[in-house]
């Protein structure tokens, strides 16, 4: 089975089995952050040469508690199955597959300058009621816009910026001919 296989696998089967989806959600995204950000903590999961039950120590005397039960679980099949590695990439699709069973749709919007808090709002409730799903929006800036925003979410792109707007105004000029020979005089 290929990593995406993988991944998309454990990812269901979590999300099948979770009471609680957000909150487990919210915990991979921690447990990514956690595991696989610092180094030294990496290497100590990912190396051959520490055994399997000081991993599942090191787990459950610092996670027992402060995460859910089917996480801490979760975490130690991964384990036992020498799949902990694939946890960033389970993560992923455990947000895909918890998005498309709650109907939400993640878009990136491009803006500049920078969205303030109200327009970004706007913007997720106007795409909200065209699109008929929950958007969450992640927002970033780019000033090779000049002005304006992009948004891009599936396959769909919508491009509302001064940048895409000289393009097509070049675009335009371009195309339109001048008969040859024809002078114009003031």
């Amino acid at each position: 089975m290929n990593d995406s296989g993988v991944s998309k696998t454990y990812a269901s089967a979590l999300l099948g089995a979770s009471n609680a989806p957000e909150e487990v959600e919210q915990e991979l995204g921690d447990l990514v952050q956690l595991l696989f950000q610092e180094e030294k903590i990496r290497n100590f999961f990912l190396s051959p040469t520490v055994t399997l039950e000081e991993k599942e120590n090191v787990l459950g005397k610092n996670l027992r508690g402060k995460i859910s039960d089917i996480t801490l679980n979760f975490l130690g099949v991964l384990l036992n199955r020498g799949r902990i590695i694939h946890l960033p990439e389970i993560q992923k699709q455990f947000t895909v597959e918890l998005d498309k069973k709650k109907g939400r749709v993640r878009a990136k919007v491009k803006s500049y300058p920078s969205l303030e808090p109200a327009q970004a709002a706007k913007l997720g409730s106007i795409l909200s009621e065209k699109f008929k799903s929950e958007f969450i929006l992640e927002i970033s800036e780019d000033k090779s816009l000049l002005g304006g925003f992009v948004v891009q979410f599936n396959d769909l792109k919508i491009e509302k910026s001064i940048a895409s707007q000289l393009v097509e105004i070049k675009k335009s000029m371009l195309e339109k001919k001048l008969p040859v020979g024809a002078i114009y005089e003031n």
